[in-house]
């Protein structure tokens, strides 16, 4: 027999039948389920997940549990099947305006960069401010070279990335993450093309990050170096939450699929 249970507990998560109180969590996810279109893997089980202002959340498990598409879901990159995503007790699948949304709210930290190679990393920062609050030409550039400062990169702000190392191109990715202040930022496999030295600069700082500016920040990562500096571990295998170091355990069933 399946074992279908989700940790909801009272402090990290919501109990079946009070969908929608979530007014203590800045984001929460209501028993999301994810097939892909072949419909063979069910990539996500009837995740719930709540997660308050300023907490720091590892999300770990084996490749292929579901940890990156629970991710890109709370990132509204994509869109479950089933179950419904809250920011601030809100419901995200009623809102027309996502994309303003994503680029106001929530900062993205990937494994592999995505910096735009012919830009340089003053240039690079300010690409999403495009996308936020108006600021002319000016405070753009102050804003990103305020940033680069944070992470400790202003000499090397003039530097394109094919001149930039590993690690200095992870710290302006995290620059660029913060360009529109989000109060979520998502990182998924942030030390995955690091070394030992960098990966503990840019833990570091991702510490230093959600203390000073009490951002919610999740982790999505196969290293336990990592989690360990999480305040808190979800566990993930087969599409599901096997284990939370912040919760209790409520039974659940498949049935709130199709509730």
């Amino acid at each position: 027999m399946t074992d279908n249970r989700n940790y909801l507990g009272h402090r990290n998560g919501i109990p079946a039948g009070r969908r929608g109180e979530c007014g203590d969590y800045l984001l929460y996810a209501d028993r999301l389920y994810k097939t892909y279109p072949d419909g063979e893997v069910r990539a996500l089980n009837g995740v719930s997940l709540g997660v308050h202002q300023g907490e720091y959340v590892a999300i770990t498990g084996p490749s292929g549990c579901g940890k990156s598409t629970l991710l890109n879901m709370l990132g509204v990159l994509d869109v479950p099947d089933n179950g419904e995503i809250y920011f601030r007790g809100q419901p995200l699948t009623t809102r027309r305006d996502l994309d303003n949304f994503r680029a106001r709210q929530i900062g993205f930290v990937f494994q592999s960069f995505f910096l735009i190679p012919t830009l340089t990393a003053r240039e690079n920062v300010q690409v999403p401010m495009f996308e936020g609050p108006r600021l002319s030409a000016r405070e753009r550039a102050k804003k990103a070279d305020d940033l680069l400062a944070l992470v400790g990169m202003s000499q090397r702000a003039h530097h394109r990335p094919m001149k930039l190392s590993v690690g200095e191109r992870q710290r302006v990715a995290i620059a660029r993450a913060l360009a529109n202040d989000p109060v979520l930022l998502l990182a998924d496999e942030p030390t995955g093309n690091l070394d030992s030295e960098n990966a503990d600069k840019v833990l570091d700082l991702f510490t230093a990050l959600q203390k000073d500016r009490n951002l919610a920040l999740i982790v999505v990562t196969h290293s336990d170096e990592v989690a360990e500096r999480a305040d808190r571990v979800v566990k993930m295998r087969d599409g599901r939450v096997v284990a939370d170091s912040g919760a209790d355990i409520i039974p659940t069933s498949d049935s709130a699929a199709t509730s």
